[in-house]
């Protein structure tokens, strides 16, 4: 037979709908059953994979599993796979929190294990380009993602790459190994073992992805704790048939191999010879951060939802800016990244929740000097407020709640506008699209903005011209301040302690100007949890949309450095804002419509999701829009 299987078994005993109480039940009747699995299979490999904190728990509660671990990887059975100190999004967090959460997990691994593993499971399969650095940096060689989100933005792949190893890069060009998980193949093996699918039924299924050439297929690369055991997360689990699932699994093996399947291991499959790995991205434009499964899982689970996500994720900013500017021992640095942790902002339960660290926020950030302007003009007539400074033209309209007309430089074409009622001839398409506004949507039940009439007070000082307003809304007054200064524009939205509505809230709208930003060489930039990476704005990107009425967003740019950049062939803005005092993400949406380019980007302070719960403060934000690649 021309395929090779492997087994990945993840452990995570900080899963997030577990108490810490039950972890010991988990060792016994989830982590055990892995091992025992060897048993009598002498031609049976497997991978068992961890963070450093989970191993660190199991020897703490268990220290024999941890020896047993230790003997099978030193006779070759079993081969450790490496994820970091925690569990953590990358493309979400600093590259520097990366680089210390792959630092410390190694470090881990050889004090607990006696190894440095060569491959590395990606964190909940949330891949950007940026974060392969991270694991170069530790000593990895290979990882292991999911294809099945990348395939779906890469039309141009050939099936056949996702049984091959290929090879990816980091944004400066540094080559890495990688493996494919599909998530279609690991959730058919959930259903085989826990009795939603015939075991002679699976067998068929598995043999059917053999070919004329070696391939090698992932059977399974998820959760542990899920057989025998039933984490709480969703109330469609499966009921529990205590006893029976591990033996499932091991009857699964023996069909298998019945049929001369072989079992194997990344390393193996890695170092097979007269392999020349075809170079792939996996990220694109129209999915900059691919996660696994279906897309109601997508990256703003772990940003703009759960019991606080804005809030938890802005504390964690502010304290890696302080260990970052004013330094801090690996301790410290540890406690930052376990603080990031990914299953604090899911399905946390509440006693979890309450006993959480939250690392105070102390950003200790300088006052910084304003340049005095040199040129203030102001010109209000009408329902329109123009203001012109040294670098930035802006017309607001007092109508609509300050919504931006008119951006750009004074002697430069408009950047960032209002695409007024019948811009377009389509009649989907036949609507005011405004910028610097806010909406709050409410599944089937409103949709609130503060596009609404103000008389706005208008305040000259040395460093900028300030413009505020109140908006009333039923949900509540929303404050709005916009500040001229010589180069840019800040957009403020106070939100007056509202309550974090369950639906989402995008503010801080950009509906980029189509005649500007209408040719070939437009891109975003940005970067997602490592060096920034450039996206050409080219086919559809929809993060904007909703995936069903029970999932707000379609995903997001992660933006870990607080600044998004739109560069085009002559001119461009930057979108800059402060992480450690609200922890927004953008969002994109792109299209062509009637020939013309329809862009227009977001900040989302919550998203509606599964692991949505109330009770959240509403943040408040504050960006600048800033002029680049224009007369000075």
């Amino acid at each position: 037979m021309r395929l090779s299987g492997s087994l990945l078994f993840h452990l995570n005993l900080s899963y997030s709908s577990i108490e810490p109480g039950e972890r010991g039940a988990i060792v016994e009747r989830c982590y055990w059953p892995i091992l025992s699995l060897l048993a009598g299979r002498p031609w049976l490999s497997l991978c068992v994979e961890a963070s450093g904190h989970t191993i660190e728990r199991i020897a703490e509660i268990d220290p024999g599993w941890v020896r047993a671990l230790r003997e099978y990887v030193g006779e070759g059975r079993v081969e450790f796979i490496g994820s970091g100190d925690t569990q953590l999004i990358g493309p979400l967090v600093p590259a520097e929190v990366n680089r210390w959460n792959q630092r410390l997990g190694v470090e881990l691994y050889d004090e607990l294990l006696g190894l440095r593993p060569q491959t590395a499971l990606v964190n909940e399969m949330a891949f950007s380009q940026g974060i392969v650095d991270s694991y170069l940096d530790a000593g990895y060689r290979t990882l292991v993602s999911e294809w099945n989100n990348p395939r779906r933005t890469h039309p141009e792949w050939s099936n056949e790459l996702r049984y091959q190893m290929v090879e990816t890069r980091s944004p400066g060009g540094r080559p890495i190994g990688l493996l494919w998980v599909d998530a279609v193949a690991f959730q058919k093996f959930q259903r085989a073992a826990v009795g939603d699918m015939e075991i002679e039924e699976y067998r068929d299924w598995v043999l059917g992805h053999a070919g004329p050439e070696p391939r090698h297929l992932f059977l399974y690369a998820s959760d542990a704790e899920i057989f025998d055991f039933r984490p709480g997360r969703y109330t469609s689990e499966p009921a529990l048939d205590a006893g029976c699932e591990w033996l499932r699994v091991g009857a699964i093996l023996d069909a298998l191999h019945a049929e001369d399947l072989e079992f194997t291991t990344p390393s193996r499959v890695c170092d097979a010879p007269d392999r020349t790995p075809a170079e792939v991205r996996l990220t694109a434009f129209a999915d900059p951060i691919p996660v696994k499964k279906q897309a109601k899982y997508n990256v703003t689970r772990w940003a703009l939802s759960g019991h606080d996500d804005v809030g938890l994720n802005r504390m964690c900013y502010a304290r890696e800016r302080l260990l970052r500017e004013h330094g801090g021992s690996a301790e410290d640095w540890r406690g930052v990244c376990r603080a990031w942790a990914s299953d604090h902002r899911t399905h946390l339960t509440e006693a979890r929740w309450a006993g959480l660290d939250r690392l105070g926020h102390d950003p200790r950030t300088n006052g910084v000097e304003v340049p005095l302007l040199s040129r203030a003009e102001i010109d209000h007539r009408g329902r329109k407020l123009r203001i012109v400074t040294d670098g930035v033209e802006l017309v607001l309209d007092t109508r609509r709640g300050l919504a931006i007309e008119r951006l750009g430089h004074p002697a430069g074409p408009r950047l960032v506008g209002t695409l007024q009622h019948g811009y377009f001839d389509d009649i989907f398409w036949a609507a005011d699209f405004y910028s610097g506004h806010t909406v709050v949507e409410i599944p089937a039940h409103t949709r609130v903005t503060d596009l609404e009439r103000v008389e706005p007070e208008i305040e000259r000082r040395p460093g900028s011209i300030d413009v505020t307003a109140t908006v009333v809304t039923p949900l509540g007054p929303l404050e709005k301040r916009v500040r001229v200064k010589r180069d840019r524009v800040e957009l403020s939205y106070r939100f007056s302690d509202w309550l974090r509505p369950v639906g989402s809230v995008r503010t801080a709208f950009a509906t980029l100007d189509p005649d500007t930003f209408g040719g070939e060489g437009v891109a975003i930039v940005c970067a997602n949890g490592g060096d920034p990476e450039r996206f050409e704005l080219a086919g559809m990107c929809d993060q904007l949309s909703s995936v069903s009425p029970l999932v707000s967003a379609h995903g997001a740019f992660g933006a870990t450095e607080g600044k998004l950049t739109v560069e085009g062939p002559e001119a461009g803005f930057e979108l800059v804002w402060d992480p450690t005092e609200t922890a927004a993400l953008p969002l994109v949406s792109h299209r062509e419509v009637e020939g013309r380019r329809m862009c227009r980007i977001a900040f989302s302070l919550s998203e509606v999701d599964d692991t949505h719960q109330e009770g959240a403060q509403l943040h408040d934000f504050s960006v600048a829009l800033v002029p680049r690649g224009l007369p000075s």
